[in-house]
């Protein structure tokens, strides 16, 4: 892990523009991939699709707006969107049809306005975050008192055999530019799909199960943008059961539940 803040700082610039690159090229969310069902996945056992339902929310880290658009789609009264990088044009155009309940800000999550929340979300986002402690302390400011943020982080714990063929392969490809890594993701396509083949007749392989359940439900690009999105970013970072927790617990949240998710990866949810 980075101790050094100049380098923290870069890492985060260069991922900000990683993503931003990968989110103007890739601006679509089809299906499973952009539904609610999805989203009902995500954010359980802890919440369910009617404690987003006429609520005031925020999503740290909106991209293409994927996550905005399940939450208006599951009822939210609003949802205040934040993205820091150029994706912010393909966040606001893919919202536009529900601008009156959407506000977009080109900010970091740390300059989320403190503005009563019934709930804050980040998916996928924290764990590119190489200092996410002022993000998480942010949402818990913005909050209502017994509002809650959730959060979805990459696990450590499932993911060993993962980690060992990934880290080494991003050693290479997080400074590579995304078109290259898009051709890389194309190579590696159909080496995923035979594994997710292999895992679906035989479960007790590692990641067999978001392989089933989620993955193989995903359109092909969709599948493609997933490998994408785990060679092309400069930082990202697995996350240990106790790190998970601690992470929203420092910030002071209280009541803060983990889950497991799929085996892989963590939601963690907490109170204000």
């Amino acid at each position: 892990m980075q101790h050094n803040p100049a380098a923290r700082n870069n890492d985060r610039d260069q991922t900000i523009r990683d993503f931003g690159e990968q989110w103007t090229r890739h601006t679509e969310n089809p299906d499973y991939y952009g539904s609610v069902e999805l989203l009902a996945d995500i954010i359980a056992p802890f919440l369910t699709l009617e404690d987003i339902k006429d609520r005031r929310c925020a999503d740290i880290g909106s991209g293409t707006g994927r996550i905005v658009l399940m939450m208006l789609a599951a009822g939210a009264a609003s949802v205040t969107a934040v993205e820091p990088s150029r994706a912010y044009d393909v966040l606001v155009r893919n919202t536009a049809k529900a601008a009156e309940r959407v506000r977009s800000l080109n900010v970091t999550g740390e300059a989320l306005p403190k503005d009563d929340f019934d709930l804050i979300l980040s998916i996928g986002v924290l764990h590119h975050i190489p200092e996410p402690r002022p993000v998480v302390k942010a949402a818990y400011e913005a909050l209502r008192p017994d509002g809650k943020m959730l959060v979805w982080l990459y696990g450590h714990e499932g993911n060993r055999t993962y980690q060992s063929i990934f880290v080494p392969i991003r050693f290479v490809t997080r400074n590579l530019p995304v078109v290259v890594n898009e051709t890389l993701a194309w190579l590696l396509y159909p080496i995923v799909l035979a594994y997710a083949t292999l895992a679906g007749r035989w479960p007790g392989l590692p990641l067999s199960n978001y392989l089933a359940n989620v993955f193989m439900r995903f359109p092909p690009a969709e599948r493609r943008l997933v490998i994408v999105d785990q060679i092309n970013p400069r930082w990202a970072r697995f996350y240990k059961r106790e790190e998970a927790e601690a992470l929203l617990r420092d910030a002071g949240f209280k009541d803060v539940k983990l889950h497991h998710r799929h085996g892989y990866s963590w939601t963690v949810c907490g109170t204000k």
